[in-house]
C-alpha cells in the first residue's frame, strides 16, 4: 500500500471513528493532535489564498477580537468572535481551540458549542461536532431563539439565521458524513420549520439540495425528486444563489453542458453526486477528486464521498 493511501486511511480512522471518541474532550491544541493537516484522501491542507486587501482586513478584524478577548475576559462574545474571525482567516485550528477555551468557562454556552461544533466539521471531526450540536440543542430546548450574528454580512445586511434553526440546520448536513440520513432529512425539516418568515425563500435551496442527496444516499429516489422538484426557477435571494443553481442542476433545468468555469464547488458537486447516482462512477471520482484538490481547503463532503462512499450510521 502506498504512502499516501496509509495516510488517507489513517485520517479516515481518525476522523471517521465510533461515537465513543465524541464523548471524550476536544484536546485543547487541536493542531497539535492533527486535526488541521490532511483531507481525508490524505491530501495537505492549505492556506486559503487571500488577496493582499483581505488578508489585512482579516488581520486587522483578528486584532480587534483579540483585544476585545483581553479587555473582557469574562464575556461568552468575547471567545466567539475572535474564534470566528479565526475562521474566516481559515484557521480553524485556532478557532477551535479559543471556542475550546470559551467554553471551560462557559461551559453552557449553546453559541460556542454552534460555533465550534461548525469549525469541528470543517477540520473533519464529525463526531466532535456532532456532538457539540447535539448538546447545543439540548441547552436551547425550551429557550427562546435570537438571531445569529453575522461575521460575513450579506449584500443587504440582513440576518438570515437564528441559533436553532442553525444548529439544527448543520447537525443535519453533518450527519451526511456519517451516513445518518434518516436524521439528515428529518432535521432538515425541523431546521426549515424554525426559519424567520423573510429568510424562507433564501433556505429553500440549500434545504433541498441536503435533502435530495439525503433521499438519493437511502435509495428513495422518488422523494428526492420531490425535495427538489417545487423549487421555483426564481427566488428572491439574498444568500445561496449558488445552492440555487445547483438545485436547478438536480432538477433538470440546467444541464452538465450549460455549465461555465465560474460554477461554484457546490453546483461541481451536485453533478459530481448525479454522476455516481447515475452510475458514472469514474467520471464522479475524478470529479469529486478535483473538487478536494482544488480547494486549498479541500471540501468534506466530497472527501466523505471518495473516502467512504457506503458509508451507514454508527450513532
Amino acid at each position: 500500500m502506498s504512502a499516501r493511501l496509509c495516510a488517507a486511511f489513517s485520517v479516515l480512522a481518525l476522523t471517521l471513528s465510533s461515537t465513543s471518541l465524541a464523548q471524550s474532550p476536544v484536546p485543547a491544541d487541536t493542531a497539535a493532535a492533527g486535526f488541521c493537516q490532511r483531507t481525508l484522501i490524505g491530501t495537505p491542507l492549505r492556506t486559503p489564498d487571500f488577496s493582499p486587501e483581505l488578508r489585512e482586513r482579516l488581520d486587522q478584524d483578528i486584532a480587534i477580537a483579540e483585544a476585545a478577548l483581553r479587555i473582557a475576559p469574562d464575556r461568552e462574545e468575547s471567545f466567539f468572535w475572535l474564534g470566528r474571525r479565526l475562521g474566516y482567516a481559515g484557521r480553524f485550528c485556532d478557532a477551535i481551540d479559543v471556542f475550546t477555551q470559551g467554553l471551560e468557562r462557559f461551559p453552557d454556552s449553546y453559541r460556542l458549542l454552534r460555533y465550534r461544533g461548525r469549525h469541528l466539521t470543517r477540520v473533519r471531526q464529525f463526531d466532535f461536532g456532532l456532538a457539540d450540536y447535539e448538546r447545543a440543542m439540548e441547552l436551547m430546548s425550551g429557550e427562546p431563539d435570537s438571531f445569529e450574528p453575522d461575521g460575513l454580512p450579506n449584500a443587504l445586511g440582513l440576518t438570515l439565521g437564528t441559533y436553532k434553526s442553525n444548529i439544527i440546520y448543520y447537525h443535519a448536513q453533518t450527519s451526511f458524513a456519517v451516513g445518518d440520513y434518516d436524521r439528515m432529512a428529518e432535521g432538515l425539516a425541523r431546521a426549515y420549520a424554525l426559519v424567520p418568515a423573510f429568510a424562507r425563500d433564501d433556505m429553500l435551496p440549500p434545504t433541498a439540495f441536503w435533502t435530495y442527496l439525503a433521499y438519493r444516499k437511502m435509495g428513495e429516489d422518488a422523494k428526492a425528486r420531490r425535495a427538489v422538484s417545487e423549487i421555483p426557477a426564481d427566488l428572491n435571494l439574498t444568500e445561496n444563489q449558488e445552492y440555487h443553481r445547483a438545485v436547478k442542476l438536480l432538477q433538470g433545468r440546467l444541464k452538465p453542458s450549460d455549465l461555465t468555469e465560474d460554477d461554484g464547488t457546490l453546483v461541481k458537486f451536485a453533478l459530481a453526486m448525479e454522476r455516481r447516482f447515475t452510475g458514472e462512477e469514474a467520471e464522479a471520482v475524478r470529479l469529486l477528486r478535483e473538487l478536494v484538490t482544488e480547494n486549498e481547503q479541500g471540501f468534506w463532503p466530497a472527501e466523505v464521498e471518495l473516502a467512504d462512499p457506503h458509508r451507514k450510521s454508527r450513532r
